[in-house]
């Protein structure tokens, strides 16, 4: 596992990327563990890449990666860079939800950090958007999608990696609709059993 980690790292972070991401998955999968599958997407990033270059884009990238690794156990979870700003987590540890919101506001705290002073007091700046206009893009947040996976319930790491990017969209959906502020970022957890008909989703904002 560590050779296919070290040999399909990410360039720019050093984490496992698809390859090793997938086999992970695919072991637990196999041996009937249960986990959680957690994919996280930074929002507002295109624009923060483009006002403040790739190299203040990769710092946001870095920090979240670091960020990641801290708040796992290294013993139980597994942190993987799909590519981008995009991100894999696989939690076993029982207190995954805690972990996530505990990353999704130090991110932020962080992104903030990086900012002006009167950026930081607006929650973003003032670039010019797609059209050449001036227009203001809030700072670069957390979007979590989280699905939980037992025995039986997927076939392969592909059903578990596209259960996780619905969940993920919605978690997007709704952090553009204002869930989530002011903090900072959404987690979604899809609450029904992989498989089922009816769909029973919940999200909760983060709150100060």
């Amino acid at each position: 596992m560590q050779i296919s980690a070290a040999r399909y790292a990410n360039p720019l972070t050093q984490l496992p990327g698809n390859v090793p991401i997938n086999e992970h998955v695919d072991r637990l999968l196999a041996a009937g563990s249960p986990f959680v599958a957690v994919y996280v997407d930074i929002d507002n990033f295109k624009p923060f890449n483009d006002t403040y270059g790739y190299r203040r884009g990769d710092d946001v990238i870095q920090t979240l990666a670091r960020l990641l690794c801290e708040q796992v156990d290294e013993r139980l979870d597994f942190v993987g860079h799909i590519g981008g700003d995009d991100f894999f987590v696989i939690f076993r540890s029982a207190d995954w939800e805690m972990r996530c919101w505990e990353t999704i506001s130090r991110f932020a705290e962080s992104v903030t950090n990086m900012l002006g002073v009167d950026e930081r007091l607006s929650g973003g700046y003032m670039a010019e958007n797609r059209r050449g206009e001036l227009s203001f893009h809030p700072s670069p947040t957390l979007s979590l999608g989280a699905v939980r996976v037992g025995p039986g319930d997927c076939e392969s790491h592909r059903e578990v990696a596209a259960a996780a990017s619905g969940a993920k969209k919605q978690a997007k959906k709704r952090s553009r609709s204002g869930v989530g502020e002011p903090a900072g970022g959404c987690l979604f957890i899809e609450r029904r059993r992989l498989g089922d008909g009816a769909s029973h989703l919940f999200a909760r904002p983060l709150v100060n």
